[in-house]
């Protein structure tokens, strides 16, 4: 390894460490450790299986904003080892994993699988903005203006009508916009343009009313099994929760970190707790609750990867390596 890359795993490792300091410095550990114990295992069962669901609808529905070209298994474990990149690696990186996981299957271009990302994002603020609505309905307390629900709705309307714009005016942008985009740093005029094709193929697909109700099902299926994981792990802690908060709390912690944007330990447990905690929600047991849910959650996101690696072939080493096919597309 190279001296660069041997002081970034010692930052890596270095973060980890003050995360888990933290959290054993502010936590109760041993009244944490309590809940835990009276998790009910039927439940965690119960909890697994909805998991698995909703991560098999989110590939699925990765794999219609790709216009079916790849398999499902194939989407499926691409997305699995993105998850499990984004829980052991800082900064995201496991989404730029999942691409290239599924550009080095040849099924799809680089292009294509980078702008299908582009567009699922779209579709997962939505669910994620309808949860957090869904949460404050129901009680969660969370503070949200009048003013905030109607700039997020703008914001995916705004996008709306921009994938609209963007088909209709197909034939003029590819004419236009890879000549600008080639002023960019390490941007070719050619490059430019097969990203745009491909983005706009993307978007034209999504764009048909057949095509757009699939992903927008797929996608409430998907966060119907990611809900229905939240909820059957807060039961599995008894009576942590009363019954009266139990909707709130579960929608609350999906809306705030969702299975389908899986952060590392400590960040998780912040993201559910810190803020569900500040609106009068019990700090231990929502603590125990972030700790199951993570912990379900790598188990099956970093089991899942490691089948699919070994499936595709791949290890995460290659993966981390520049692959010709990549660089001859940009």
């Amino acid at each position: 390894m190279s001296r660069k890359q041997i002081w970034q795993i010692v930052g890596l490792l270095v973060v980890i460490g003050a995360i888990v300091a933290l959290f054993v410095w502010f936590v109760d550990l041993q009244a944490v450790g309590e809940v835990l114990r009276t998790a009910v295992p039927t439940h965690l069962i119960l909890a697994s299986i909805l998991l698995v669901t909703g991560l098999l609808f989110y590939a699925m529905r990765w794999r219609l904003l790709l216009g079916n070209k790849p398999t499902l298994l194939q989407t499926f474990h691409a997305s699995n080892i993105g998850h499990a990149g984004n829980i052991i690696v800082p900064a995201r990186a496991g989404e730029a994993m999942r691409i290239v996981v599924l550009g080095r299957s040849e099924a799809v271009t680089y292009t294509e699988a980078t702008s299908s990302f582009v567009v699922e994002r779209l579709f997962e603020q939505l669910l994620r903005l309808l949860a957090l609505v869904a949460a404050v309905a129901v009680g969660a307390g969370i503070e949200l203006s009048p003013g905030t629900i109607l700039g997020g709705v703008a914001v995916l309307v705004a996008a709306f009508a921009g994938i609209q714009w963007l088909v209709r005016r197909r034939e003029r942008v590819l004419a236009h916009w890879p000549a600008r985009f080639a002023n960019l740093p390490r941007i070719t005029e050619a490059g430019a343009r097969r990203t745009l094709t491909d983005l706009l193929d993307n978007l034209t697909a999504v764009s048909e009313p057949k095509q757009l109700a699939l992903v927008m099902g797929t996608s409430l299926l998907t966060w119907g099994c990611f809900w229905g994981f939240f909820y059957a792990t807060l039961l599995a802690l008894g009576d942590g929760f009363p019954v009266a908060d139990r909707l709130a709390v579960s929608l609350g912690a999906l809306a705030l970190s969702p299975p389908s944007a899986p952060t590392q330990p400590g960040i998780f447990h912040a993201s559910v707790v810190v803020p569900l905690a500040a609106v009068g929600f019990d700090e231990v047991a929502l603590t125990a609750y972030a700790v199951l849910l993570h912990i379900l959650e790598m188990v099956w996101m970093i089991g899942l990867a490691i089948v699919g690696l070994a499936q595709t072939g791949l290890s995460v080493g290659s993966m981390l390596q520049p692959d010709p096919a990549a660089t001859d597309s940009q």
